[in-house]
C-alpha cells in the first residue's frame, strides 16, 4: 500500500484498486450513486468502504449499514423530454 500512496502522488497520479466481492462492489455503487447530494466521494481500501460527505467528513461505512444503504431507492435518472 505505501507503494500506491506514492503512485497516487505523482504528477500524473495511478490510483489502484481493491477486488471487492460480488456483494461489497454492489455496496459501493449503492454508495457512490444513491444519495449523491450528500456523498462528494467513496473509495474503498483494504476491503472496507468509505465516504466523504458535503460537510468534508469522512465515514466508514460498517457491515451493519449494508442494508441500509441497499435499500435505499436509486435515484431517478430518466427525464422527460420536452418537445
Amino acid at each position: 500500500m505505501q507503494q500506491a500512496k506514492h503512485l497516487r502522488k505523482l504528477n500524473s497520479p495511478i490510483y489502484v484498486n481493491d477486488h471487492l466481492t460480488k456483494f461489497n462492489a454492489h455496496v459501493f455503487a449503492c454508495v457512490r450513486k444513491k444519495q449523491s447530494d450528500i456523498v462528494t466521494s467513496a473509495w474503498s481500501r483494504d476491503g472496507v468502504i468509505y465516504y466523504r460527505d458535503v460537510n468534508d467528513e469522512i465515514h466508514k461505512v460498517a457491515p451493519e449499514q449494508f442494508h441500509y444503504w441497499i435499500n435505499l431507492p436509486w435515484p431517478n435518472t430518466h427525464q422527460k423530454r420536452v418537445y
